[in-house]
């Protein structure tokens, strides 16, 4: 009885899980394939909206406010894609817990290259889009390191746990 609540409670999590995760691609997803007049309107609404939480520095000429909204959106794909390999690495691990690591490491990191690569090469389908290298490569190395994040959390509870019971050896004192 108390093995398949366990169990119940496992692939509940794991659905919980996939959908948070599927939720955040798909926001991702929308946010870059829209077109690029679409993207500018949005850019411009969310730069006003924080300019009255934060102020933000002055800008006199069209470039700079081009320049400070181009590092507003490469900081929130950084972070949008962090928050996407955090919970993608934390999903698969939840997933396939009997997995072996190397097989959960590898699943996670075809579906996280995956999302940053599709995300930004299919853009070169959207009218008035670009696909960007550079914006690639933001998003893999922020998925990537929301992997590392939670890799070396789950390796350090794992090490801990070990050093916390102590395999018996047979030798007695």
């Amino acid at each position: 009885m108390k093995k398949n609540r366990k169990k119940t409670g496992q692939r509940l999590a794991a659905l919980v899980l996939w959908i948070i995760f599927i939720s955040m691609i798909a926001g991702i997803t929308f946010i870059s394939f829209q077109n690029g007049e679409a993207t500018k309107e949005l850019g411009s609404l969310i730069m006003d909206k924080l300019a009255r939480f934060r102020p933000m520095p002055e800008v006199s000429t069209k470039e700079e406010a081009a320049a400070a909204t181009y590092g507003m959106r490469q900081s929130g794909r950084a972070l949008a894609f962090l928050m996407i390999g955090i919970m993608g690495t934390i999903t698969v691990h939840v997933s396939c817990y009997r997995c072996n690591w190397l097989i959960r490491t590898g699943i996670t990191a075809v579906i996280l290259v995956s999302v940053a690569y599709f995300t930004e090469k299919l853009k070169i389908y959207i009218p008035t889009r670009h696909y960007s290298y550079e914006e690639m490569l933001i998003s893999m190395a922020a998925a990537g390191a929301g992997f590392l994040a939670v890799s070396l959390i789950m390796l350090l509870g794992r090490i801990l746990k070990s050093l916390s019971h102590p395999k018996a050896t047979g030798h007695s004192l």
